[in-house]
């Protein structure tokens, strides 16, 4: 009696540990499908940055990615609406029905968003007749 027990006893520990397992082995296969999902959508909103940004538009914006990830990030956001990423699937197709799209963003729209988020403003400069540069407002106020 004493060994029939024991053996249920170890049935029973044997199917709490497989059902561990089986629980661990789906929580992995989880993780796994949700990394290759996000995976999916960054690859599928590079895809589309590729197409609707200039060649040298997109390089530039690559080199901000490395050089000034922060920076990059805001562009990015600016670029990238939740619409965007909504609706990828379908901008995506698309795209490629129609092989490309009519106007590519330029590189001058990359460098403004640049500036507007580091908070560079432009300035016009004024070469006085002695050789001295100096912006325009203080050059009108002073003539």
């Amino acid at each position: 009696m004493k060994e029939n027990n024991e053996n249920d006893e170890q049935h029973e520990l044997e199917k709490i540990r497989l059902k561990k397992m089986k629980a661990l082995m789906d929580a992995k296969k989880r993780e796994e499908a949700v990394k290759d999902k996000v995976v999916s959508i960054s690859e599928k909103v590079d895809f589309i940055l590729r197409t609707v940004l200039a060649p040298d538009a997109y390089s530039y914006l690559n080199n901000l990615r490395n050089k000034e990830p922060i920076v990059y990030q805001h562009i990015y956001n600016e670029l990238v609406s939740p619409d965007v990423i909504q609706n990828i699937d379908y901008l995506i197709a698309i795209i490629r029905q129609r092989g490309s799209v009519p106007r590519k963003i330029p590189l001058d729209v990359i460098i403004y968003i640049e500036r507007k988020v580091k908070g560079i403003k432009g300035k016009i400069q004024v070469k006085k007749g002695d050789g001295e540069m100096m912006d325009l407002g203080s050059y009108l106020t002073k003539s």
